[in-house]
């Protein structure tokens, strides 16, 4: 197996501790977790159920969690703000993790390099 270029390994590394824009990561998954919830309850009331059966009884449990919604056109909607709601809470607090591991990571490797670097003579 070949050797990576210098420059390869460095961009290699620069990824693999890049941080994460926490800002840009919150709005992207409440985004992505509101449209998820619109389209499934959307998509449960186009399909519809048959006669006599409630329309996405598993779906409808969200209620408990999401006061106020249901599987219908308005409870879509509402139930979308709640999703971006969490979502955004969410990817919040994943970013700040994954800095702040990041960070410590780093940290460790500095202090590891420097004590390396330390000569008592």
């Amino acid at each position: 197996m070949e050797a990576l270029p210098a420059d390869r390994r460095a961009m290699i590394v620069a990824w693999a501790f890049a941080k994460l824009d926490v800002f840009a990561f919150t709005v992207g998954n409440a985004a992505i977790a509101a449209t998820v919830l619109l389209a499934l309850t959307l998509g449960l009331l186009i399909k519809g159920a048959p006669p006599g059966v409630p329309v996405g009884p598993h779906l409808a449990s969200l209620a408990q969690i999401f006061p106020g919604y249901t599987v219908s056109v308005g409870g879509a909607f509402l139930g979308a703000l709640y999703a971006s709601a969490l979502g955004g809470a969410l990817g919040f607090v994943l970013a700040s993790i994954w800095n702040f591991a990041h960070w410590l990571v780093l940290a460790v490797i500095r202090v590891r390099a420097n004590l390396a670097t330390y000569s008592i003579d």
